[in-house]
C-alpha cells in the first residue's frame, strides 16, 4: 500500500496513466504497472493498449514527450476538438468516438468521447471523463475476453457503445408506448414536455450514430487494397453503427409522429374551447342588446311606468337569447 501511494504521488509522468495491459498472440492480457509501459510498448510480440486519462496532468505529459506516435496523433489524443474523426496518418489510424458517460456503476445518458490512435503493434486512448463502452470492454478482459489485434478490441468497444444506445433506444421505446397509451385514452397531460425531451435525446444519438458510421465507411475503401483484414473488420463495425442507427431512426420517427398527435390534440382541445365560448358569446348577444335597450334612461321606455316591468325585461332577454340557441341549433351551427 506504501508502494502504490509513492507511485501516485510520483511526479514521473508515466504515474498519470489509468492502464497498461500486454496482449499475448493468442489474445490473452496481461495487466502491467504504468512504470512498465516503455517496456511493454517496446516489445515485438502482441500488442500493447494504454489507456489515458486526460485530467491527469503527469499523463498529458507522457502523451507529449514519451508516446510512440506522430505529432498529429499526439495533438488527437490530448485535444480539446469535440468532432468526431477518423484519418489515417502513414500506419496509425487516428480517431475521435462518441461514448458514453460512465457514472460510477452505470452509463448516464450524455455522450462524450473517447480517443485513440492505433497501430498494428499499440492501441492508445484518452478520455476527459469515464467512458462506459472502454470500461466494459476491459471488465471483459478480466473475466478472460481475448483480443488478438487492437483492432478487435477497438471493434469490442464499439459492440458495447452499440449495446448501450440500443438498451437506452429501448427504455426510450418503453417511455414512447406509455405516452402512446395515454394518448389513445385521450389523456393529456405532460406527454408535449416529455416527447421533446425523448426527441432531442434520440436525435442527439442520431447524429452521433450516423457520423461515426460514414466516418468508417469512408476510411474502408482508402485501406481495402493495403491491409484487407483491417477493412474487413472496419466494414463490419459501419454495418453494426448502421444497424443501430436504424432502429434509433426509427424511434425518432415515432417520437416526432407523437408529438405531432399531441399538438393535434391539443389544437382540438383547443377548438372545442373556442367553439364553446363562441355560442356563449352567441346566445348572450341578444340579451345583452336587450339589457343595453333598457339601460338607456330615455323617455319613453317601454315598462318604464309598469308594475313589474322589470320581470317583463327579463323575460324578454331571455326569450332573445333561447331564439339565439334555437336558431343556432336550426342553422346545425351546434
Amino acid at each position: 500500500m506504501t508502494a502504490n501511494r509513492a507511485d501516485t504521488a510520483s511526479g514521473i509522468p508515466e504515474s498519470g496513466i489509468v492502464y497498461v495491459y500486454r496482449f499475448l498472440d493468442d489474445g490473452t492480457a496481461v495487466s502491467l504497472p504504468c512504470e512498465h509501459v516503455q517496456e511493454a510498448l517496446s516489445m515485438r510480440d502482441g500488442w500493447t493498449w494504454v489507456h489515458i486519462g486526460l485530467a491527469d496532468a503527469r499523463a498529458r505529459a507522457w502523451i507529449a514527450q514519451h508516446a510512440p506516435v506522430s505529432d498529429m496523433a499526439r495533438e488527437t489524443l490530448a485535444g480539446v476538438d469535440e468532432h468526431i474523426k477518423l484519418d489515417i496518418i502513414g500506419s496509425e489510424i487516428i480517431g475521435v468516438m462518441p461514448d458514453l458517460h460512465q457514472m460510477f456503476a452505470q452509463a448516464a445518458d450524455d455522450i462524450v468521447r473517447l480517443r485513440f490512435v492505433l497501430t498494428e503493434r499499440m492501441l492508445i486512448t484518452t478520455r476527459r471523463t469515464p467512458v462506459h463502452s472502454l470500461e466494459l470492454t476491459r471488465r471483459s478482459i478480466e473475466t478472460g475476453r481475448r483480443f488478438p489485434t487492437p483492432i478487435a478490441f477497438l471493434d469490442g468497444i464499439i459492440d458495447q457503445f452499440a449495446d448501450a444506445i440500443g438498451r437506452l433506444s429501448e427504455t426510450l421505446a418503453d417511455q414512447l408506448d406509455v405516452v402512446e397509451n395515454r394518448l389513445l385514452k385521450e389523456e393529456l397531460g405532460d406527454e408535449r414536455l416529455q416527447l421533446g425531451r425523448m426527441r432531442l435525446q434520440l436525435a442527439h444519438m442520431h447524429r452521433q450514430l450516423m457520423q461515426l458510421h460514414l466516418l468508417f465507411q469512408r476510411i474502408e475503401p482508402r485501406i481495402a487494397s493495403e491491409n484487407k483484414p483491417l477493412a474487413r473488420a472496419i466494414r463490419a463495425l459501419a454495418q453494426k453503427l448502421d444497424a443501430i442507427d436504424h432502429d434509433v431512426a426509427a424511434q425518432y420517427e415515432r417520437a416526432r409522429l407523437l408529438l405531432d398527435e399531441v399538438a393535434g390534440k391539443m389544437a382540438a382541445i383547443t377548438n372545442r374551447r373556442l367553439f364553446t365560448l363562441s355560442i356563449l358569446t352567441a346566445c348572450l348577444l341578444p340579451p345583452t342588446l336587450v339589457t343595453g335597450v333598457f339601460g338607456m334612461n330615455t323617455k319613453d321606455l317601454p315598462f318604464q311606468n309598469t308594475d313589474g316591468g322589470t320581470w317583463y325585461a327579463m323575460m324578454i332577454a331571455a326569450a332573445a337569447g333561447a331564439t339565439a340557441f334555437w336558431l343556432l341549433r336550426r342553422l346545425r351551427a351546434l
